[in-house]
């Protein structure tokens, strides 16, 4: 169920809908039958494997939640393991700054696996998570997660290759905040979100780029104002258009910008 309760940001008591385990008077709606969380769960990567059968009985009674925007599903004081399967969606994972500025570490979307759980080796500590649009879950237990492992050894092989790239990922990000000037970091973040089939970045505001880079909104601004006069890209709204690909990849590469 959720809650509404204060969190600190930065030292600042924010209310937020907090993500709290157990159906009984949830205010999120459990939605779906069994049979369609199963059919949704057979179609995520790491449970290819499984037949419909075993994916039900894995995940016996386990619904979908629809989620409003700023549900929190974990904190760094939550102590829940837990493995959450985003259906729809995006959501946020970031952490605080003693000056409370946000640094988004990973924006995930559909079909990604995220949360607390020892036995993967898979840690939140430290960080929030937090829906930033209307969202679908499911959600498995530790004991869920431990029955998956016994019994279905390619689907933990799985779980633990997506949990390495996640780390790398975060490494490679928190090297580049530590290392490369703004524009560097700017040019990765726009290749990275980028829809090829579009050549449009879009749905981050220029606050959540600069929460994801490691940089303040007015330093993004700034940065997207030069790479459009020179012919990089096309800025509006929540939607970056890249106009020069080839001229991003040369800055991302770049050390000394």
């Amino acid at each position: 169920m959720s809650a509404d309760r204060q969190i600190a940001f930065g030292g600042e008591a924010t209310m937020r809908k907090v993500f709290q385990w157990g159906s009984k008077g949830s205010k999120l709606r459990e939605t779906g039958t069994p049979g369609a969380v199963a059919d949704y769960l057979q179609r995520v990567d790491i449970f290819k494997d499984l037949t419909r059968d075993e994916v039900e009985t894995l995940f016996h009674g386990v619904m979908l939640r629809e989620c409003v925007p700023g549900t929190v599903f974990f904190t760094p004081d939550d102590s829940t393991e837990g493995l959450f399967i985003l259906k729809g969606g995006q959501v946020d994972l970031y952490r605080l700054t003693p000056g409370g500025k946000r640094l988004v570490t990973r924006r995930i979307g559909p079909g990604t696996v995220f949360g607390e759980m020892g036995i993967l080796g898979q840690s939140m500590q430290g960080c929030f998570a937090e829906s930033v649009e209307d969202s679908l879950v499911c959600v498995a237990t530790r004991e869920d997660v431990l029955r998956l492992l016994t019994e279905h050894p390619k689907v933990a092989l799985r779980l633990f290759e997506a949990i390495g790239r996640r780390l790398k990922t975060l490494e490679e990000r928190l090297e580049q905040a530590a290392f490369s000037p703004v524009k560097v970091r700017l040019a990765n973040f726009l290749l990275g979100n980028l829809d090829p089939s579009t050549g449009i970045v879009a749905g981050f505001t220029h606050e959540e780029i600069g929460d994801t880079i490691g940089a303040l909104r007015q330093t993004v601004t700034e940065a997207l104002r030069g790479m459009q006069d020179e012919g990089l890209v096309e800025v509006s709204h929540k939607r970056i258009r890249v106009t020069n690909s080839k001229g991003l990849e040369e800055i991302a590469q770049a050390e000394g910008i």
